[in-house]
């Protein structure tokens, strides 16, 4: 997008309730960039679980700050709705932090492996949905 400058620029961008930034990747090759050049070590990062395909999603964590449950639940909605879940009542979120995420070479473009993950299960919320993407390309207070 025209006019914002940075690594940033180019993902889709959320703020969460209590106001983190929360970037989406737009395609294979987005996530790679988003996950291994722009996200860092205390970043979360969030996927769609149960082999489903979908974006990568960061959660951009202040130093010396942890992201509130209602933030992960926020992220967790959105990588749900850019991903091949997207529609179903209830599904599974991966997320952990960016540090243990990693790209073995070989790997196609989007692809990662996770050393330590959680999982979230997810029942949708559409009002907790809406209430994300009206955000969209929002910058912090």
């Amino acid at each position: 997008q025209a006019g914002r400058a940075g690594p940033e620029a180019q993902f889709r961008r959320f703020l969460s309730r209590e106001g983190m930034t929360i970037l989406v990747g737009r395609d294979r090759r987005q996530n790679d960039q988003l996950t291994l050049r722009v996200a860092r070590g205390n970043d979360l990062w969030l996927h769609a679980g149960g082999g489903v395909g979908g974006s990568h999603v960061v959660v951009r964590v202040p130093r010396g700050k942890v992201a509130s449950p209602e933030t992960l639940l926020d992220a967790a909605h959105l990588a749900l709705h850019y991903s091949q879940a997207r529609g179903r009542p209830r599904a599974e979120v991966l997320w952990t932090q960016r540090k243990w995420v990693r790209k073995p070479k070989g790997l196609a473009p989007g692809q990662v492996r996770v050393d330590r993950s959680r999982t979230l299960l997810v029942e949708f919320d559409p009002e907790l949905l809406a209430r994300v993407l009206a955000t969209a390309g929002g910058t912090e207070p």
